[in-house]
Order: structure tokens, then sequence, then C-alpha cells
């Protein structure tokens, strides 16, 4: 198993990658985490772990900037259930799995994605005008 790959959380809140001696972005560790690797965000200050604190903030942050936001009504029923934390939600709307149903699926749609992507080139189609122009015929 991958060890993780330690980001240590400074008082003026930067972040520093401890394998790579560089300062980070939360953006950064979000492609990290998407290309799979395991990330563990300590405190520098206490030792501290606060990788969820961090990966809920890399949340925010793509949530301000989504034309698809998470519906008010579901952040209301989050805050709802108990303690505002989402794992206290999954684990309390019956099935704590949703998450990784989620996680799945996207997974799924990703690859999906990719292979298509790799049909049309094979095909000679160029994304754009011709897929499009296959795409309508087909509907």
């Amino acid at each position: 198993m991958e060890k993780a790959k330690i980001i240590k959380r400074y008082q003026n809140r930067k972040l520093y990658d401890t394998d790579a001696s560089c300062y980070v972005t939360l953006d950064e560790i979000a492609e990290m985490i998407q290309q799979g690797e395991e990330v563990t965000v300590v405190d520098n200050r206490n030792q501290k772990d606060i990788t969820a604190a961090t990966l809920t903030q890399i949340i925010f942050e793509k949530q301000k900037r989504s034309e698809a936001p998470i519906p008010i009504s579901t952040l209301r029923h989050i805050i709802q259930q108990g303690d505002g934390s989402f794992s206290s939600f999954l684990s309390k709307s019956g099935d704590g799995n949703q998450l990784d149903l989620i996680q799945t699926l996207e997974s799924q749609v990703k690859d999906l994605s990719v292979k298509l992507s790799d049909l049309e080139q094979k095909a000679g189609m160029v994304p754009g005008k011709e897929a499009h122009a296959a795409k309508t015929a087909e509907v």
C-alpha cells in the first residue's frame, strides 16, 4: 500500500508538500487526490490531522466556482441531521455507502468519456461539428 503524501498546513494557511519540498494550493491537492494519491494534511503547529477539514474546504471552493452547486435543500438536510458533517449525514441517511456509489459512478462516467474519445479518434472524427452531427443523426 502506498504511503500517504504529507501536506503541512502552516499558521499563515500555506500548504507545504513535504515530499516535493514545495508549497501547493488546494487545487493541486485536489488534482493529487483525483490521480489516486493518498494525501494527509497535518497542522504544523500541533501535528493534528486536518485532512477532513481541508478536503471539505476543497469541496467548498469547487462549489463556489461550480455552475451546478449542491442544492440548498440538500445542504439544509445535512445540517438538520445533527452535527452538520457530511459523513454524519451519509450514515444517517440510510446507506452509508452512498459516497462509494457516487465515486464509482463518477469513475465509470470518466472511463466511458475516455473510451468515447478514443473511439471518435479511431473513427477519424474530431470532437466538434462532425461528432455533433453524428450524435444528432442518431437521435
